[in-house]
């Protein structure tokens, strides 16, 4: 027995898309959690202490979460005027209650506990038996517990140090009431360390705000002073347990799904104005979108001197295609007229394709439909809403597109005339055309699943709902409905109700939804300096257009008058990092100037603890295998999507190839302040370079003196390979 209860507009995360998404009570620090799709404010949440327990005289009671967190953001087409923004909700519904995540013991640093050595954590210390590796500072000396700081205990095992059995533990260190940083091992002798509590694991941000907040069970609107505020990418929480029988099978079986359920809404009545742009902004992404019967060319010759021949061919099944102006390579010829690639050796005239911006929602296929109030939550697909998405589907074919489009077409009209024409409902309808219009609104072919993503409906939510609403009286009232059917159904509502406790949704029922992942995609203003990666020109989110400073002979005399040293010794430096690739990376005519960079799988296998181990091109305990330069930000993205910030932090930037790690005695509050600060201008990479030297005596003693020895030991390593001698010659070069 499936709930009957589905929202519409929203998305379901299950074990089949997300399987590491569900916690995993004995390594927590294993699984993945959901991760918020914008930025903004936590407007509202509840926290369930435990599964709902619905009682519907079953071998047990159905789990069911009610835990949620709603998000408020504010997207600024235009930042000076406020009537062309839009406040969107994002939901994220059935996320795992407080009892699905793990405890763990804390544990205080003695007296005799201060300077107990930390050691290296990967993913084999399971089957390790000797003491791991003990932890280095940037220095070369061990790093060292310190009397008083807190410890959270993950794990326990014996290692044999000396040859003896020593109980160690897996740690990591208690920062504002939660475990945060690295994870290490430290000897677990009860002289060194004593009980000091327990605490959560893996506990979202947001969650231990919620924590402290001290309300359970209910639904919390925050007040003014508590400002919870989130950031794509930020944890939600993990996938929450649904149980659910089988009422067809005696005995009946319960199975359990882990799931959760996303929505992004809007009570915006501007939304239809948005859609339109009748703002007519034009900035931020572009695209062109092909007319029909429009025709195509052929390119000649190269550069500004190439020509364009028409050919015979003309748009017909392309016709309607998007494609962001960039891909297109568009080409201005000596006349003025620009062409643009729609595919290899095809080119288009400007006259014949919509240049679009990113606002242009509705030329972009976005499409709003405003439904009636829902009458029946069990018979949503006999509403009128239905068939007008069936008919914005069907105007995208055309028999002039082809064949498959005259049929697509033919198929979508009969489909909109029965269900036009369709009986009124009875309480034992005909499931039939139900499957029909549930297909043709989920069929992955001819691009349907991107007009049905682009579809914003208005109708009313069922997060309002009890079960005395007369909107379920098929299920609990009207219908010959088991007992079991209505427990369930019931316990459902009465767990997951929210809207009716949360200003501004209690005063309104009909809402906005919007796809949760297709609409937050296309409002992504900006736009990224590209880079080959992997032969593709890709976007790169996390660091700034180039804008062309470069250090002058001033900046490099103000720069040597601060730390005291040589203009030509700062030079040195910088000639020995960079090579001849200098500040920047260039690869192609159509890229852009991207930092010239150098991704150090050690280093992000250090700030990963080893978890990403089986990528042994960018995680590994070993230094070395860094390739060519044109893979490193290859290597750098593909660590990104594993963990944005170990990644921005295992690579080393710009003219003085300076870890991101190091973004706090360069000057910046956080890795990705470093890199898009460095990656803006040749001036700041200086500046990142002076701060750096300025915080470490032993470096600004050495490039003073000249001690080029001393200088790379520190810069570079203690195993660094020759980098003296090079920074030696440069500098008598540049003498």
């Amino acid at each position: 027995m499936a709930l009957v209860i589905t929202g519409t507009g929203g998305i379901h995360i299950g074990t089949s898309s997300s399987p590491a998404s569900v916690l995993n009570q004995d390594t927590p620090e294993k699984s993945v959690p959901l991760q918020f799709m914008m930025d903004g404010e936590v407007v509202a949440w509840r926290v369930n202490r435990d599964y709902a327990a619905i009682e519907c005289y079953q071998e047990r009671p159905l789990r069911q979460s009610g835990t949620f967190v709603l998000v408020k953001s504010v997207y600024k087409p235009d930042e000076q005027d406020e009537s062309s923004w839009l406040t969107l909700y994002q939901l994220y519904m059935h996320i795992a209650p407080l009892s699905e995540f793990p405890k763990r013991p804390l544990y205080r640093v003695t007296q005799k506990g201060h300077g107990v050595r930390m050691r290296k954590h990967s993913r084999h210390d399971d089957s390790r038996e000797i003491v791991p590796d003990v932890l280095a500072n940037k220095h070369g000396h061990a790093r060292m517990l310190m009397q008083g700081e807190t410890l959270t205990v993950l794990q326990q095992k014996s290692f044999l140090l000396e040859l003896r059995p020593e109980p160690f533990a897996l740690v990591q260190r208690l920062q504002d009431g939660k475990p945060a940083g690295d994870l290490f091992w430290v000897s677990m002798r009860p002289e060194y360390l004593e009980p000091d509590g327990e605490c959560y694991v893996c506990l979202p941000e947001w969650m231990h705000h919620a924590l402290n907040h001290g309300v359970f069970d209910d639904v919390v609107v925050p007040s003014a002073p508590l400002k919870v505020t989130v950031k794509a990418g930020d944890p939600v929480g993990f996938l929450g347990a649904q149980d659910l029988a089988d009422e067809d099978n005696y005995p009946q079986i319960i199975t359990t799904d882990y799931k959760a359920h996303i929505e992004l809404l809007s009570l915006d009545e501007h939304v239809p104005d948005v859609v339109a742009n009748v703002k007519g902004i034009k900035t931020g992404k572009q695209f062109i979108k092909l007319k029909l019967k429009r025709p195509l060319y052929l390119r000649n010759g190269e550069d500004e001197e190439s020509t364009f021949k028409q050919m015979s061919a003309i748009t017909r099944a392309d016709a309607g295609k998007i494609i962001p102006r960039d891909a297109t390579y568009p080409f201005t010829d000596k006349n003025g007229v620009t062409y643009f690639q729609i595919r290899p050796h095809t080119w288009m005239h400007q006259d014949d394709v919509e240049q679009l911006s990113q606002h242009d929602l509705a030329e972009l296929n976005f499409h709003c439909i405003e439904a009636e109030h829902t009458t029946d939550f069990t018979r949503t697909l006999d509403e009128r809403w239905v068939i007008d998405a069936l008919k914005s589907i069907s105007s995208h074919f055309d028999s002039e597109k082809g064949p498959a489009s005259a049929q697509a077409k033919m198929f979508y009209d009969s489909l909109i005339h029965n269900a036009e024409n369709r009986r009124p409902p009875d309480p034992y309808p005909d499931k039939s055309l139900d499957e029909l219009l549930f297909g043709a609104l989920h069929t992955n072919q001819m691009n349907i699943p991107e007009y049905a993503r682009r579809l914003i409906v208005k109708h009313d939510s069922d997060w309002h709902s009890t079960r005395e609403d007369t909107r379920w009286s098929s299920v609990f009232t009207v219908r010959d409905e088991s007992p079991v059917v209505k427990m369930a159904n019931g316990g459902f509502l009465d767990v997951t109700r929210w809207m009716d406790k949360v200003p501004p949704f209690a005063s309104q029922r009909s809402v906005w939804h919007f796809h949760p992942l297709e609409f937050p995609e296309i409002l992504r203003s900006a736009e990224f300096p590209k880079t080959p990666v992997n032969g593709e020109l890709t976007p790169i989110e996390f660091i700034h257009f180039y804008n062309g400073d470069k250090i002058d002979d001033t900046d490099y005399e103000e720069a040597a008058k601060e730390l005291g040293c040589e203009v030509a010794a700062i030079k040195a430096v910088a000639k020995t990092e960079n090579g001849p690739y200098g500040s920047y990376f260039k690869f192609e005519d159509n890229d852009d100037y991207v930092p010239a960079i150098l991704f150090e799988r050690h280093h992000f296998h250090k700030y990963t603890n080893g978890k990403y181990d089986q990528f042994e091109d960018i995680s590994n305990p070993v230094a070395g295998g860094y390739g060519a330069t044109s893979i490193q930000y290859a290597k750098l993205i593909k660590a990104y999507a594993l963990d944005k910030k170990a990644a921005l932090k295992s690579a080393s930037w710009g003219k003085f190839q300076i870890l991101a790690s190091n973004y706090a005695t360069s000057g910046y509050a956080s890795p990705e302040d470093f890199v898009f600060a460095l990656s803006k201008s040749e001036k700041n990479q200086l500046k990142a370079f002076v701060s750096f030297i300025k915080a470490d005596r032993v470096l600004l003693r050495s490039i003073r003196t000249k001690d080029w020895l001393s200088f790379a030991q520190r810069y570079n390593g203690p195993r660094q390979k020759g980098y003296d001698l090079k920074m030696e010659r440069n500098y008598n070069a540049s003498l």
